[in-house]
Order: structure tokens, then sequence, then C-alpha cells
């Protein structure tokens, strides 16, 4: 099996026959069409924003310099590990040989995203860590099965489009909307690569004896022991041939706590705004300087998500997901923290008109 076989076997099913009923193989056979999410006329000024020099796409991360080379020397000391993917381009170990082999040392997760009716994906298409590609799900009648599916793409040139949109039609045909939960006893943890962040994973042991390993979001975030009692809210997925638990809200000792899986936070000032049409929606678009000195582009969202208008030279926070659109690195943005506002970006993809 090539390294891009295993990725699209990444997120492939749900664990088990104990997880899964015959219902979840009986999906409508009507798959959205692969169509673009971003039309040229949103961006043909866009890159009027840019130089040249502040922003270069090829030789710079999302928010930072990026040299491009990876070393297992470079792991330990910093984080220039996104744009040079080589080893996190899917899922495997870094040391066979290590005791902790009841999961993967690093695996890529698509920043799968789940909401009360619908769940996104998205996808790198051609393994040059950046994601490129997006899937969403939607369970229109609240039956637990997602019956309705759209595949779009940020990149057009990118290779692996078919393969990838393929993979995500398997992904609706095997995944329920509704949450599960996972009791039990932490048996062992471990700290996972996965793309550009590290998690927490537990293994727990539930009451039938078995022990699942249960992804408990950014290392950083949460604090669990062996011993501990567990109790996770989630989704069942499977990376390569292990299963895996993700969980979106986990009791622990320490009390409740609700996992952020928005991604990296990056904080600046907006330079520049403009809105353009997605999909029939009005998007915001911002240049944002960043405190450490770089430029980024980010989506917003809906101009709907703010109750007033963005003004140039706002401080302001936003995490999300680095996608590639042509030859540009944007930042979808998940979450906006602006004046002491909170706000959720809405992720669901209006059809166009």
């Amino acid at each position: 099996m090539t390294m891009r076989q295993k990725k699209r076997a990444i997120l492939a099913g749900i664990i088990g026959a104990a997880m899964m009923t015959p219902t979840a193989l009986v999906q409508a056979d009507e798959f959205g069409s692969n169509t673009r999410y971003y039309e040229d006329d949103a961006w043909y000024d866009v890159s009027e924003w840019f130089d040249g020099n502040d922003y270069n796409p090829t030789d710079e991360a999302v928010g930072r310099w990026d040299n491009e080379t990876w070393s297992y020397a470079d792991e330990l000391t910093d984080s220039d590990a996104d744009n040079d993917w080589n080893l996190y381009s899917d899922y495997g170990y870094e040391d066979e040989d290590s005791d902790s082999d009841w999961f993967y040392d690093y695996y890529d997760d698509g920043y799968s995203y789940w909401d009360n009716d619908y769940y996104s994906n998205y996808y790198d298409t051609d393994d040059d860590g950046l994601y490129d590609a997006y899937a969403f799900y939607s369970d229109t009648d609240g039956d637990g099965f997602y019956e309705d599916f759209d595949y779009y793409t940020f990149n057009e040139d990118g290779e692996g489009q078919q393969e990838s949109k393929q993979q995500a039609q398997n992904q609706q045909k095997q995944m329920k909307s509704t949450l599960m939960q996972l009791s039990g006893e932490v048996v062992d943890t471990k700290t996972v690569n996965v793309r550009d962040r590290k998690h927490l994973l537990a293994s727990v042991q539930v009451p039938s004896g078995q022990s699942m390993p249960i992804d408990l979001g950014p290392a950083e975030s949460v604090s669990v022991s062996e011993g501990d009692q567990l109790t996770a809210n989630g989704h069942a997925v499977k990376v390569g041939d292990k299963p895996l638990f993700v969980a979106t809200e986990a009791s622990l000792k320490d009390g409740t706590i609700t996992i952020d899986r928005n991604g990296k936070k990056f904080q600046g000032t907006v330079e520049k705004t403009k809105t353009v049409k997605v999909r029939g929606q009005q998007h915001q678009l911002a240049k944002v300087n960043t405190k450490n000195g770089k430029t980024m582009m980010v989506d917003l969202g809906p101009k709907t998500t703010f109750d007033r208008s963005l003004e140039e030279g706002s401080q302001i926070t936003v995490q999300g997901v680095p996608v590639k659109v042509n030859d540009r690195v944007i930042l979808m943005a998940r979450q906006i923290m602006h004046d002491g506002d909170k706000m959720e970006v809405d992720r669901q993809v209006a059809q166009a008109n």
C-alpha cells in the first residue's frame, strides 16, 4: 500500500459491528458534485494585497517562516514541520519498537468537525501539507445518518481529487451523526502529532474489558493519568487499521471539558478587508498582520458572523484550518475573538445560485 493509499484510509469507518448497524450501509446514492469552493472573480484582485515579498506560500507556513526542511533534530527544538510534509503525510510510528504501539505516533485527522446535524472534513489530496479539498455532510431528517453530501475543491489543479472524493463518499455510507459515549479507566496515555498540533490520547478500558484509544484534543488543554476514570462523548472513526474515538467532550477528575478542535490561534491586526461571494453567500476576507511580523489571509466566513463591520486596524484573534487556494494559502477561520466577543464561524456550505 502506497503512502497516498494509506492516507485515503484515514477516518474510513466506524468501529466494529457493535458500533455500526446494517442500516448505515444503506444510504442515498446521490453524491455531491466536485465543485469549486471559490470562483475566480472572488480572487482576481486579492493578490494585490501582497507584493510578493511578504507572502510566499511556497516558502512560508501560515503565519510564520518555514524553511521547508524537516529533521528529527528540528522536531525536538521547533515546530517547522508542516509545508515540508514528509513524515506526517499519513499515519504511522516514529519508533516501530515503541512500547506505546497501541496507537500511531502521528496521523492526520482532516480537522474533522461535528455539529448537531452535519459533519465536515478537509483533505490534502496531493500530500503537500496543505488541505485543498473539503467534504460536507448533512443529516437533514435527524435519523442519525447523513443523507446529503457535497465535495468542494479549493485548488483545481490538485492531484488525487477523484480518489479523495471517493473516500469522502465512502465515509457517508459508514458514519452516524449521533453522538456516542464511552466510559472506563485510563490504562495508558501518549502524545501524538496530528498535523500541526500535538494531541493527548488515552487508552481507556471499557466495561467489556477491551481498551479503546480516545483522542482528547490538544495536549496542552487536558490532563489525565493512568487510573483515572474518564467518560467521553464523541464519534468513532478508524485510522488505518486502528479504531479511534474522537471526543468532543470529556468528564475527568477535574470536571467536564469541551474539547477545542478549532485549530491554531493567531493574533494580529487587520490591515485590509474584502467581501467576496462564496457559494451564494457574502464572505469577509481579511489580511491580518500577526504579532511575529508575518502576514496571512483569513476567510472569516459569512459576513453575517459579525453584527458590525470589522474595521481596518482592529485587533483580532482567529483559529482555523490552513488551506491552499490556487497559489495562495488562506486560513479558514472557525473561531474569531474581537473586542471581547467570541464568534463561532458557521461553515455549513451554501448552494451556489
